[in-house]
C-alpha cells in the first residue's frame, strides 16, 4: 500500500481553507438574506416571512456544511497521523524480528 501523507495534508489544508471562504461568504452575504415587506399588507408580509424563513434554514445548512468540512479535513489529518504511525510501528516490529 501506497499512502500520500503529504498529499493528505495538503487535502486537508485546501478543505479548512475551503471552509473558511464559506463561512466568510455567508458571513458577507447574510444582511443580503434579510428581506423586509415590500409593504404593510399580509401578502407581503407572508412572502417576506417565508423568505426570511428559507434565509434561517439555508443559514443553517451551510453552517453545517461548514462544519463538515472543518470535521472532514481534521479526520484526514488524524488518519493520516495515525497510518503513519502505524506503518512506523509496523516496520521497527519488521527490523526487531529479522
Amino acid at each position: 500500500m501506497e499512502f500520500d501523507r503529504a498529499g493528505a495534508i495538503k487535502s486537508a489544508t485546501a478543505l479548512d481553507a475551503l471552509a473558511d471562504r464559506l463561512e466568510a461568504d455567508l458571513k458577507a452575504n447574510t444582511p443580503a438574506l434579510a428581506v423586509e415587506a415590500a409593504g404593510l399588507d399580509e401578502v407581503s408580509q407572508r412572502a417576506a416571512q417565508t423568505l426570511r424563513g428559507v434565509a434561517a434554514s439555508y443559514d443553517e445548512a451551510a453552517t453545517a456544511g461548514v462544519l463538515e468540512l472543518r470535521k472532514l479535513a481534521a479526520a484526514l489529518r488524524s488518519q493520516s497521523q495515525s497510518l503513519v504511525a502505524m506503518d512506523t510501528e509496523n516496520a521497527a516490529g519488521l527490523g526487531a524480528s529479522a
